[in-house]
């Protein structure tokens, strides 16, 4: 793992959103984290990672660096695209989760991939600590590029659909 790839990462995830030394600092912390695990937890009396988490310490930090509207989770796809219109701003989208919220989360995550279609791809990204899904948009363009990044760092990604 190099902050090289991390660095990408979320510049492609940030998409413009973040200052250039914000992403460098973000990846620093993943560094950090992947490093010497032990001793980050140890100067991060805060840290709500639990012990028996399915993912490394660096990938919950990764995340967690995320959690400011560029990562969306919920149970329900209406909820999840409520979070996603959020992060957009009112009016960006004509979907309203209510349009969603009778239909199962396959046939709304079709409807919401729609959407953001053709800029936007719906990922599904690492592994939830729960049943809830948990997803970001990448770049369609970019979303090869993103793929191989997530393999390279051994993070878990796939279209949502």
């Amino acid at each position: 793992m190099n902050q090289t790839h991390i660095t990408e990462l979320f510049t492609i995830i940030a998409d413009g959103g973040f200052e250039k030394n914000d992403i460098e600092a973000m990846s620093a912390e993943v560094l950090k984290a992947a490093s010497d695990a032990e001793s980050y937890l140890a100067n991060d009396k805060d840290s709500a990672y639990p012990a028996n988490a399915a993912i490394p310490l660096w990938e919950w930090v990764l995340i967690e660096q995320l959690e400011d509207g560029l990562i969306f989770r919920a149970s329900k796809a209406d909820a999840l695209y409520a979070q996603i219109e959020d992060a957009f701003g009112e009016g960006e989208l004509s979907l309203t989760s209510a349009e969603l919220a009778t239909l199962s989360n396959s046939d709304a995550l079709q409807l919401i991939q729609t959407e953001l279609a053709p800029t936007y791809t719906l990922v599904n990204f690492s592994k939830p600590l729960n049943d809830e899904m948990q997803v970001l948009l990448a770049r369609s363009n970019k979303l090869d590029r993103f793929l191989s990044l997530c393999k390279t760092l051994e993070l878990t990604a796939s279209s949502a659909i």
